[in-house]
C-alpha cells in the first residue's frame, strides 16, 4: 500500500485512484445525508434559531440578524445570508435550512483530502481512509445534517490549515490564510485565526520551521494585519450603523455563557466526555490520536502532522480550561482529528499481514459503529416519537418519547389569528423546556409577524397584559387564563396544548 520509491507514473496512478476512491466514498455518504435532511420537523433550539433569524431577515433588514423582531448581535451573519436564498425558494424548510451545513460538510471532506496530500504526499491511500473516518464520525456527520453554524466553521478552519501548509513552500499563501480567518469570523467565531496563531507558535519552536517563517516574515505579518482588519469590519459596521452596544462584541458568547448559571455550572470535562458519548468510538480515538502522533517511538511524523496534532490538542485544551458548554465548540478541529485517527490506523496497515488483518477488522468496527450511531443521533433530532425505531433500541438513552406534531399544529393555528395590535404570549412553566417548546418554535412554525412574549403562570397572574391577546398554554394552566380573561375562547386543543384567543 505504501508508494514510497515507486516510479513517478505509478505514483501518479495510485494518487489518482486514491482520490477517485475518496470521491466515491464522499458521494455515497452525501447521497445518504441528502436523504436524511428532509425528514422530521425543525425542533432543536439552535436549528430553530438559524431558521427564525433568517426568516426575520427576509421581513426586516436584509443584512443584519434579527430574532423575535429585534436586532440580534449574538452571531455573525454569513450562514444566515446564505440561507436567505434557500428559505423562500425551497418548499421543505428542513432542506432550506440544512442544505448549507451539508454543502459545508462536503467541502470540508474535500479540504481534508487536500490537507492529507500536503501533509503525507507519499501515502495517497490515506486520503480515502481519512474521508471515510470523517464521514463515519457522529460528531461530524450528525452536525452536517443540522442547520447549525459549526460545520461551516470547521470548513474555514480546515482551509486555514491547508493554506498554512501551502505557505511552507510559498509564503504568499499566508494571504489566503487571512481570508479563511475572516470568513470563519463571519461564520461563527474567529477560531481559524486562533488555530493559525497556534501553528505559527509551533513553527517558531522548531529550528527548521523558524527559518521558513523568517524567509516569509513580511507575508506572515501582512496576513496577520489583514486578518485582524478584515475580522473587525463587521463588528464595526454593527456598532456604527446598527447601534450595537460595544460590549455585545463578546458579551453574549463569552461573558453570559461563562456566568455561574451557564458555563460555571457545568463540569470542566464535559467536552471530552461528550466527545466519547456523542462521538462514540471515533470520538474516543480522536482524543487519543494526537498523543499517539506526538509520542510514538516507532513512527516519526512529518512537521506538518505534528503541528496539526499540537493545534488540535491546544483547541481542545482551551475549550476545557474555558469550560465551554457544548462539544460543538471543538467540531472545527474534528476533521483534522479524524485525519490523525486515520494516520494511526495507516501505520498498522503498513505492517505485516497479521497486523494488517486485525487493523482492517478494527477499521470495519470503527466505521460501522460510527455510521450506526450517526443514524441514531440523526433520528433523535427529527422531532418525533422514535420509540418504534428498531435502530434506537441499541442506545435507549437517545430515544425521544415526545412527538412535536401536535405542538406544530398549535403553532400553525396560532399564526392564523395574528393581527395588528394583538399581542402574542406563551404561558410556560418556570423550568426551561418544560410544557411548551421555545419561542423560536412558535415564531418559525407559526410564521408569526410580531414578537412573542413569554410568561410563567405567576407572572401573568400578577401582571396580565391587556387584551386583545392570542397565545398558547397547556391545559393545566388554562383555568388561570380564563379567570384573567373572561372573553377567552379556545381555538384548538391537541394533546396537552391549547391555542386560545382573548378578545377585548
Amino acid at each position: 500500500m505504501k508508494t514510497v520509491g515507486a516510479p513517478l507514473p505509478d505514483a501518479r496512478r495510485q494518487r489518482g485512484w486514491a482520490i477517485a476512491t475518496a470521491g466515491v466514498v464522499l458521494g455515497i455518504v452525501l447521497i445518504w445525508l441528502v436523504l436524511e435532511i428532509p425528514k422530521g420537523t425543525l425542533v432543536a433550539t439552535d436549528e430553530l434559531l438559524t431558521a427564525e433569524r433568517t426568516r426575520e431577515m427576509l421581513s426586516t433588514e436584509p443584512w443584519v440578524v434579527h430574532f423575535n423582531f429585534q436586532r440580534s448581535f449574538e452571531k455573525p451573519p454569513l450562514q444566515y445570508w446564505l440561507t436567505r436564498f434557500t428559505l423562500p425558494r425551497l418548499q421543505n424548510p428542513n432542506v432550506a435550512v440544512r442544505i448549507w451545513p451539508l454543502l459545508y460538510g462536503a467541502l470540508t471532506a474535500i479540504a481534508l483530502g487536500w490537507l492529507v496530500l500536503l501533509a503525507e504526499p507519499s501515502r495517497p491511500w490515506l486520503v480515502p481512509l481519512s474521508v471515510a473516518v470523517l464521514a463515519s464520525c457522529p460528531l461530524f456527520s450528525t452536525q452536517a445534517t443540522r442547520g447549525l453554524l459549526d460545520i461551516g466553521l470547521a470548513f474555514f478552519t480546515t482551509m486555514a490549515i491547508v493554506f498554512a501548509q501551502l505557505a511552507r513552500r510559498s509564503p504568499p499563501w499566508w494571504l489566503a490564510v487571512a481570508a479563511a480567518c475572516w470568513l470563519g469570523s463571519l461564520q461563527k467565531l474567529p477560531l481559524p485565526f486562533l488555530v493559525c496563531v497556534i501553528i505559527v507558535l509551533v513553527r517558531l519552536m522548531s529550528r527548521d520551521d523558524r527559518a521558513g517563517l523568517r524567509s516569509g516574515r513580511n507575508w506572515l505579518i501582512a496576513s496577520m494585519i489583514l486578518a485582524i482588519a478584515a475580522m473587525s469590519i463587521w463588528p464595526l459596521i454593527q456598532i456604527i450603523k446598527y447601534e450595537m452596544p460595544v460590549m455585545s462584541v463578546f458579551h453574549d458568547e463569552i461573558v453570559v455563557w461563562l456566568g455561574p448559571t451557564q458555563l460555571g455550572a457545568r463540569p470542566y470535562f464535559e467536552i471530552p466526555l461528550r466527545m466519547v458519548i456523542n462521538g462514540g468510538l471515533c470520538g474516543l480515538l480522536a482524543l487519543l490520536a494526537p498523543f499517539v502522533i506526538l509520542f510514538s517511538r516507532n513512527e516519526k511524523s512529518p512537521p506538518a502532522v505534528r503541528e496539526i496534532a499540537v493545534a488540535s490538542l491546544a483547541v481542545i485544551g482551551l475549550a476545557i480550561v474555558s469550560n465551554f458548554r457544548h462539544v460543538r465548540y471543538v467540531i472545527p478541529v474534528v476533521p483534522v482529528l479524524c485525519f490523525l485517527v486515520a494516520l494511526v490506523f495507516y501505520w498498522f496497515l503498513e505492517r505485516g499481514p497479521a497486523v494488517r488483518r486485525r487493523t482492517i477488522a478494527a477499521l470495519a468496527v470503527l466505521l460501522f459503529a460510527g455510521f450506526a450511531e450517526a443514524k441514531i443521533q440523526i433520528n433523535h433530532l427529527e422531532g418525533k416519537d422514535d420509540r418504534g425505531d428498531k435502530i434506537n433500541v441499541w442506545i435507549p438513552a437517545l430515544i425521544v418519547p415526545r412527538d412535536v406534531t401536535d405542538e406544530k399544529l398549535i403553532a400553525e393555528k396560532l399564526g392564523t389569528f395574528q393581527g395588528d395590535g394583538t399581542k402574542i404570549v406563551l404561558v410556560k412553566a418556570k423550568k426551561p423546556g418544560a410544557d411548551l417548546l421555545w419561542d423560536s418554535f412558535y415564531l418559525f412554525h407559526g410564521k408569526l409577524r410580531s414578537s412573542v412574549s413569554k410568561y410563567t403562570v405567576d407572572e401573568i397572574r400578577s401582571n396580565p397584559p391587556p387584551a386583545p391577546l392570542i397565545g398558547v398554554c397547556v391545559a393545566r394552566d388554562l383555568p388561570v387564563l380564563q379567570q384573567l380573561y373572561p372573553n377567552l375562547r379556545t381555538e384548538l386543543v391537541r394533546a396537552q396544548f391549547v391555542c386560545w384567543v382573548a378578545a377585548q
